[in-house]
């Protein structure tokens, strides 16, 4: 059943739609007219009526411009004629000025009007392909709650290099968070082979201790297979590129593992922010014991990562993040205080969590990187499998 608001709503929208912008020009045109016409000898403002098409091509599309042309038109002609330049001697400049102007609006406005669909459409495309990379989480993995979010620095994307995704292995709840090195669309490759890598690496059982090698090794397998692919389309540019990339292609990230029924988590670290532990309205930091390169770069260390094991209480919340949110930075150039803060919201339960951290960072500062959070809490009610 429509909403007794909804007329009212129309009825706002409609005044700020190109409605409204046609009736505001043909009431300016009116204004000017009659003042053209009653300010005497001194008063001559039928020159500003040829503003009015240039003006309503930025706020409005092509056939809005061209209503308020064809209202102009007339009116620049009364306007002329209340001058005493309506003649052969006069006439002839205005209103070729006049013509011209209006033909330029009208395909301004179709130009803008085209790049605003055009625009939309790739924002409609990245949005689509974040849902297809980043899967939304489940609400519960096993005894654990868990939610996700994104934030992106660059105000007309959706999408950067930070990933998260999470997986059941041997019936244990997996969780990885990650940041490739780089900004922008062309880091979209690199997330797409590590979270098809995490994925492969769940099905096939691969134990926490040895995942990272597994995704460091299928990662720059991938890589150098879209090279392969770039040197056979005879992208002769591309392929550098490509070689380049993979010499220096990384991704930090962290992988948290839940034992039994929540009461212990193990982690591996590969070059990421560490983890924040919640407990009892106090947060503390998990570093690791031994720091690891990030994968990508594992192949030049000969010692494997270290598996980290860690106790959770029922209530306990883990938060995973990328550095995107440690080193937003406000107008005085102080990072954000995450540790200081979180105490504030350790009882919310993930999700509520989660946006009130990202209240609280919006308010601190402008976001220079993207910023992905995953925070996991141990149920105080049993386990519950997803």
């Amino acid at each position: 059943m429509p909403s007794v608001d909804a007329p009212r709503r129309d009825s706002k929208a409609l005044w700020r739609g190109p409605h409204a912008i046609v009736g505001l020009a043909v009431a300016i045109l009116a204004v000017l007219l009659i003042a053209d016409a009653f300010g005497g000898s001194r008063i001559r403002l039928g020159g500003m009526m040829l503003a009015l098409p240039a003006l309503a091509a930025v706020f409005a599309g092509p056939r809005a411009v061209l209503l308020i042309s064809g209202a102009m038109v007339p009116a620049y002609v009364g306007a002329l004629a209340e001058n005493g330049r309506l003649n052969w001697e006069d006439a002839p400049v205005p209103l070729a000025t006049a013509v011209v102007i209006c033909v330029a609006s009208v395909g301004a406005a179709s130009v803008r009007e085209k790049r605003t669909h055009q625009l939309e459409q790739s924002r409609r495309v990245t949005a689509q392909t974040q849902a297809t990379l980043l899967r939304p989480l489940p609400s519960r993995l096993g005894p654990m709650e868990i939610s996700s979010t994104y934030l992106a620095s660059d105000a007309e994307s959706t999408l950067g290099g930070d990933l998260y995704a999470c997986a059941m292995v041997g019936g244990r709840p997996r969780v990885i968070v990650g940041d490739v090195q780089g900004k922008g669309l062309s880091t979209l490759e690199v997330v797409l082979f590590v979270l098809n890598a995490f994925r492969q690496g769940a099905r096939q059982g691969v134990a926490l201790a040895d995942l990272p090698a597994f995704l460091d090794e299928a990662v720059r397998r991938d890589l150098i297979r879209a090279d392969e692919l770039a040197d056979q389309s005879g992208d002769s540019a591309q392929g550098p590129e490509t070689a380049q990339r993979i010499r220096e292609c990384f991704v930090t990230a962290v992988v948290v593992e839940v034992v039994g029924e929540g009461d212990e988590v193990r982690l591996v670290n590969c070059g990421h922010p560490a983890p924040l532990l919640l407990h009892d309205g106090t947060a503390r930091e998990l570093p690791a014991v031994r720091a690891s390169l990030p994968v990508g770069l594992l192949g030049l260390d000969s010692d494997p990562v270290q598996v980290e094991t860690h106790h959770l209480a029922p209530g306990d919340t883990l938060l995973l993040y990328t550095d995107g949110l440690i080193e937003a930075r406000n107008a005085v150039g102080v990072f954000y205080p995450l540790t200081e803060r979180i105490g504030n919201w350790a009882a919310h339960p993930p999700a509520a969590m989660l946006h009130a951290i990202l209240t609280d960072l919006r308010r601190h500062a402008r976001l220079e990187d993207d910023v992905a959070m995953v925070a996991v809490r141990r149920s105080t009610s049993g386990a519950n499998t997803a």
